[in-house]
């Protein structure tokens, strides 16, 4: 449920004006797609996040993901993966939608996912990549691209996995799933020494710069690597910088 609201809330998030989205930009995108050698054996849809609906699927995908004897219903996510998936979702979500800067460009960001889906009645491992096709002129997202494939990896463990990759720079990140649910990732505290870290200085001066002790810095440091699930100060730079938790 927690789950759900949240999904609901990015969606209602963004404020769209119908007037303003033209019916020819989505038609040129299914003809595209439609007719491109490029995605032929791939799965592909479109969704639209102002009608919060599948506006589009390929011919392949309704085929892929079809069970045998039984009439299409989109796609079925193995029952154990399907919340890891939903918490993978939203969190991709948030860390696109939810950025402190409105004037950024999202579109380069690209989301990609693996868990188990039924292809043909049994469960198979498979490989789903967002892009975000097109946002209007106030930068909410509007139609986003799905490019399914199947995994070639069908061995054990099965685990979900998902990396958010920032295509200007290739820096690439295991979205937070546990962010979904969280106003804030970091403290602003945690934000301070992190900008402090970005400005090339060593912890002694951000303790002189903070008026906090050495210890305390080295503290903030470890919580901050943790939280972002990172190795290092640097990773955790550009990392903080994606998700716009450093912007002004």
């Amino acid at each position: 449920m927690i789950i759900q609201n949240q999904y609901a809330e990015l969606l209602a998030s963004q404020q769209f004006r119908e007037e303003e989205l033209d019916p020819a930009v989505l038609n040129r995108h299914i003809g595209t797609l439609g007719s491109s050698l490029l995605f032929s054996g791939s799965a592909l849809s479109v969704f639209d996040l102002h009608r919060c609906e599948h506006v589009y699927e390929s011919d392949f995908h309704r085929a892929l993901f079809r069970d045998p004897g039984e009439e299409y219903t989109g796609v079925r996510i193995h029952p154990d993966d399907l919340v890891q998936v939903a918490k993978y979702g939203v969190a991709g979500m948030r860390h696109v939608f939810l950025r402190k800067n409105p004037n950024t460009d999202v579109r380069h960001f690209k989301l990609i996912r693996e868990y188990r889906a039924l292809v043909h009645g049994v469960y198979k491992r498979v490989t789903e990549e967002f892009q975000i096709l097109e946002t209007d002129r106030h930068g909410n997202i509007w139609l986003v691209l799905s490019i399914v494939n199947i995994s070639p990896n069908q061995q054990p463990p099965y685990k979900v996995w998902a990396q958010l990759i920032d295509t200007r720079t290739g820096d690439a990140f295991s979205p937070l799933d546990d962010y979904f649910d969280r106003e804030e990732i970091l403290t602003p505290r945690e934000k301070e020494v992190l900008k402090e870290i970005g400005q090339g200085r060593l912890s002694k001066e951000i303790a002189d710069r903070l008026h906090i002790s050495v210890h305390t810095v080295n503290t903030h440091r470890q919580r901050i690597l943790c939280k972002l699930k990172v190795g290092n100060s640097l990773e955790a730079i550009k990392y903080a910088r994606i998700l716009g938790l450093l912007d002004d």
